[in-house]
């Protein structure tokens, strides 16, 4: 006998789903899988010469589209708040950028300033940044928040790679979805 499920009262934009939860195994899986599909395709990473370096997040960035800034999320400047060009209504993207550092320079400082609607995992070089817990707390990611990267990053090529996810399911203009982040980096 085949059961089927109890069909819902409830109309379909009212039914929460479960953010998802990813282990950090799983979470390494995705960041080899978007760092091996970077370095297939044709983009040259970005190399970088000047002592200070700024790299905002763009539609430069692979698998990324700009989306517009919600009224309630903050400002970053030199970083533009992005979504997954493959699945822009999706409840999750996974953006990326490769770029390299002189070889003959040392690094002197990194920050990160990260601002999410609603989570997200930051990776650099395969080492996680940032692993937030799922929440909807405007609190949370209406400021943004910073991070010091120093220690992550190395001379040469760098990957960085973010999967952010929206809370309650798929963005839309009821449920906006996005990320901004910016790197500071200063080489001597």
């Amino acid at each position: 006998m085949i059961r089927k499920k109890p069909i819902s009262s409830k109309p379909k934009a009212a039914i929460r789903r479960k953010p998802p939860v990813l282990s950090r195994a799983q979470i390494l899986s995705i960041y080899k899988e978007h760092v091996r599909k970077a370095s297939l395709q044709s983009v040259k990473p970005v190399t970088i010469s000047q002592r200070n370096i700024v790299i905002g997040t763009g539609s430069d960035w692979t698998n990324a589209i700009t989306v517009q800034r919600n009224s309630a999320w903050r400002n970053i400047d030199n970083a533009n708040y992005v979504w997954s060009q493959r699945d822009p209504n999706g409840q999750f993207a996974v953006v990326s950028r490769r770029f390299n550092l002189p070889q003959n320079r040392d690094i002197e400082r990194g920050r990160l300033l990260l601002a999410v609607d609603n989570y997200a995992v930051v990776l650099i070089n395969g080492r996680i940044v940032v692993y937030d817990n799922p929440q909807a707390n405007v609190a949370f990611f209406n400021p943004g928040r910073e991070f010091n990267i120093r220690s992550f990053l190395r001379r040469g090529r760098n990957d960085i790679v973010i999967i952010a996810f929206n809370f309650e399911g798929n963005r839309s203009s009821d449920n906006p979805a996005g990320v901004a982040a910016r790197l500071n980096i200063r080489v001597d």
